[in-house]
């Protein structure tokens, strides 16, 4: 059985805790949030999982505290993406294993430093990069890498969202130098899972809309060899709710999947008059990426699905996507 302690209980933390409910051999051990009003409620925010619920754990303000008085093998960090590196570092200086939230951190400098922790401490780093596992995703990377389809053309990748106001209207999500904004906070999801379909870009071209004192929307065109366009979408603007899609186009035919419709995946093969219904296990990225990650600690393997190291990538992409609307120019790589 691993142990896991959450630290930080707003709404993402709500979310790990459920999720780890459904995960056979794990168990959440205890709960580290230093607001106490946060002791006991649950925090609703863009996404629901079954479960989200009060916990019968103790909870504790700090990792000293709780390691005073229950064993943990892993602490999930939950926390504003602003402090992912000091508590990931503290976490494995003090002999536990990390899972952090997505996105892994906000410079490279800290990505570097985390890495280091984890390759002093000999204690394995997962960063949650939720959608590498989620059904939809894992279905077009399989098809992709199979070469069923022939040679990909196109791709359209969207994220949209409201606002993430769980967090209050002056909450650190709105402030671009603690969350990054909706480009390091929703837009990085495809950001990540782009680069490890497809790899880095040789050049990338973004555009964004800024609301007070953060990026609220991001468009971004990602070239690569061969003519193969890319673009990806994210946005805190949308009025009608969650959705994610996607649109992957080949030679021989084309995967969409819209979480907002039945059936969500959808295959349409060259020549035909109408899609295919594509069928994937009913189960979601939170779930799987601990599967995987109780697996790998079980078994004493790192979590080779998702390296540090390739998601320092998808932060140094978010960072070139930065510097394009800021100079409103194309990034070579």
């Amino acid at each position: 059985m691993i142990r896991f302690a959450i630290l930080g209980y707003g709404f993402i933390g709500a979310v790990h805790a459920a999720t780890l409910k459904k995960v056979d051999d794990a168990q959440v051990v205890a709960v580290i949030e230093k607001d106490k009003s946060k002791w006991g409620a649950v925090t609703r925010g863009n996404i629901d999982v079954n479960g989200m619920g009060s916990l019968d754990v103790p909870f504790f303000e700090s990792i000293a505290q709780m390691q005073d008085n229950v064993e943990a093998d892993c602490i999930s960090v939950c926390l504003p993406t602003f402090l992912h590196r000091s508590f990931a570092e503290q976490a494995m200086a003090a002999g536990m294993h990390v899972v952090c939230e997505k996105p892994m951190a906000l410079t490279l400098n800290d990505c570097d430093a985390m890495i280091a922790a984890t390759r002093a401490s000999g204690k394995q780093l997962f960063i949650a990069q939720c959608i590498r596992f989620w059904p939809e995703y894992v279905e077009l990377k399989r098809m992709h890498d199979s070469g069923l389809l022939g040679a990909p053309l196109s791709f359209r990748f969207q994220r949209l969202s409201g606002m993430p106001t769980w967090g209050g209207e002056n909450s650190w999500f709105m402030q671009e130098d603690k969350s990054g904004g909706c480009l390091f906070d929703l837009h990085v999801h495809d950001i990540d899972f782009v680069n490890t379909l497809l790899g880095k870009p040789r050049a990338l071209y973004a555009r964004g809309v800024k609301l007070a004192n953060s990026n609220a929307a991001v468009v971004s065109q990602y070239h690569y060899e061969n003519n193969l366009l890319c673009t990806i979408e994210g946005s805190w603007l949308s009025f009608s709710g969650f959705k994610m899609s996607y649109t992957a186009v080949y030679e021989n035919g084309q995967l969409e999947y819209d979480s907002t419709q039945s059936p969500a995946l959808k295959l349409w093969k060259k020549g035909a008059a109408e899609p295919e219904a594509v069928h994937v296990a009913a189960t979601d990225g939170y779930t799987e990426q601990y599967n995987y990650f109780v697996d790998c600690l079980k078994s004493g393997k790192a979590p080779a699905l998702v390296p540090p190291e390739s998601t320092r990538l998808s932060i140094e992409l978010a960072l070139a996507e930065r510097e394009s609307i800021e100079k409103g120019s194309v990034i070579e790589l």
